[in-house]
């Protein structure tokens, strides 16, 4: 929650440090907090590659956003594959067996588990129900 006094501190000078804070962010699923690091991450060749991560978990989550909302559909998109992240997993679940949506909620399977990804209008998240033979493992928030 401090990234700002990282930012005005560290840019153009420590990138590393930056790019560390970033993935603290991610780690906890701060999206828009990793996306405000990402922005000065651009001196560097792994600056740049880190704010690519970053941006494109970010787009992830907006387009799920809208086809929560019934607004757009991710059929038509293509992003560069995150292998690492629960988040782009979901997201490319849904791109392939193209749920229907209802109430901002919609659920995916793959062969170990099943999720249901539900959107908060009113306080902008996205909450990922991790689900392992019926029973609740996880739940995650996406901010």
């Amino acid at each position: 929650m401090h990234r700002w006094i990282y930012i005005n501190k560290y840019e153009k000078k420590r990138e590393d440090l930056l790019s560390l804070v970033a993935y603290s962010c991610l780690k906890k699923h701060f999206l828009t907090p990793a996306l405000d690091l990402s922005k000065v991450l651009r001196m560097t060749k792994e600056g740049r590659i880190n704010s690519t991560y970053i941006t494109t978990l970010f787009m992830m989550k907006l387009l799920l956003i809208q086809y929560l909302n019934n607004e757009n559909s991710l059929l038509e998109v293509t992003l560069p594959k995150i292998n690492n992240d629960l988040l782009a997993h979901v997201f490319y679940l849904i791109q392939k067996q193209k749920p229907e949506v209802k109430n901002y909620q919609t659920e995916v399977s793959d062969d170990e588990k099943h999720y249901i990804i539900t959107y908060k209008p009113y306080i902008n998240n996205i909450i990922i129900d991790i689900y392992q033979n019926g029973k609740l493992i996880k739940k995650e928030k996406y901010w």
